[in-house]
This record gives C-alpha cells, sequence and structure tokens, in this order.
C-alpha cells in the first residue's frame, strides 16, 4: 500500500477514481490507511482526469467527511472535450456536491501554494505576489456535469472563466460576453490578450 510510505505535504492524486484498490474497500468505506495518511497530511488531491473522477465515490467519500484537500483537472488533450473541459468544470462539480463556494476556491489557490511551500507567490493576490488571477462567473442555467464513467449530474450552476491576468496581461474569453474595450476584432483568437495600458 503506498499510503503507508506517503508522509507530510506528500500527494496522493487521482484518489476519486471509481476503481477497485482506491480510498474506498469493498464496502464502500474509507479504508482505514486514507484516514491514516491523512492524521499523518497527506494530501488527497481529486486529479480528474480522463479515469479519475467518479460520482459515487466523491459522494460516498464526502458523507464520509473526506474531502479532496486540492481540486485539480490533470487537463490533456484527452479530456479537453469531456469530461474534464477545464479546472473550473471541476470545481463546479464540487459545488453541485454542496462544497461551499470560498472552500472550493480555496483548494485550486491558497491551499495548493501552501502544499508547495509557496503561499507568498501564488494562490494569493497579496501585495508581492505573482498576482496571476482568474475572473470567474458562477452562471445560472442547466448544466449536465459529467464523470469519468460517462454518469452524469444535471446542475443548476457552473462556473465559467472569462478573465485570465497573466504576466501582466489579460486575456478575456469573448465568446463569454464580456466587455472589451481592448483592440480585438473578429480575426482574434477565443482568448485574446489586452496589454495594461
Amino acid at each position: 500500500d503506498i499510503l503507508n510510505v506517503m508522509g507530510k505535504r506528500d500527494i496522493l492524486t487521482h484518489c476519486f477514481h471509481g476503481n477497485r484498490c482506491g480510498i474506498l474497500d469493498d464496502g464502500g468505506k474509507i479504508r482505514d490507511s486514507v484516514h491514516q495518511a491523512i492524521e499523518r497530511g497527506v494530501v488527497l488531491d481529486v486529479g480528474h482526469g480522463a479515469g479519475s473522477f467518479n460520482w459515487k465515490t466523491v459522494e460516498s467519500a464526502m458523507e464520509q467527511d473526506i474531502l479532496p484537500t486540492t481540486i485539480s483537472s490533470d487537463l490533456h488533450i484527452y479530456n479537453l472535450d469531456g469530461p474534464v473541459y477545464d479546472l473550473a468544470a471541476v470545481v463546479t462539480k464540487f459545488l453541485h456536491l454542496g462544497m461551499s463556494l470560498d472552500d472550493a476556491i480555496a483548494r485550486v489557490t491558497s491551499v495548493p501554494a501552501d502544499t508547495i511551500l509557496m503561499p507568498d507567490k501564488i494562490g494569493t493576490l497579496a501585495p508581492g505576489a505573482w498576482g496571476d488571477a482568474v475572473l470567474l462567473e458562477l452562471r445560472t442555467g442547466e448544466f449536465m456535469l459529467e464523470d469519468s464513467s460517462g454518469e452524469v449530474r444535471n446542475s443548476a450552476h457552473k462556473l465559467i472563466p472569462i478573465v485570465v491576468v497573466k504576466n501582466g496581461r489579460v486575456y478575456r474569453d469573448h465568446t463569454a460576453g464580456v466587455q472589451d474595450t481592448g483592440h480585438a476584432t473578429s480575426e482574434s483568437a477565443v482568448w485574446s490578450p489586452k496589454y495594461r495600458q
């Protein structure tokens, strides 16, 4: 069992898959080794990916008071068009399961920053930090949220990234209906930079 050799700040990712040998035993209970690992400071990370997010596993874990320490997407070419789409979509799934917005956002910002010992540089907008940020909009409507096995849940809310600030450059998603005061043209990419003036 790999958990037995993991310690404080070691990261166990892909831990909410629905396969055997996961965090749940055959009876659907959280394994003792998982409880012990959490007590030692092991980080439970989502790592959604193409095969590592299962609604039933996540729900069972949360019902037993086991939450992910950090939320991540494991985004790559084979899950970009589903079931992951982007990190905001993964966060939306946890909002759908009852996690508060503040708690979910912390698990993709300040908590990972602290985990990798960079709390003064990333995951914060404090003076002196790198200052990269994403502006999200919580939209209301009817949204289908798919897990890695194809099971779908319907949600009334979805987080949408509409503005990104990276290295002093501002990027807007023009398809999201965000007013742009820059010089974007119809030939611009969906996400186009707007330099600070």
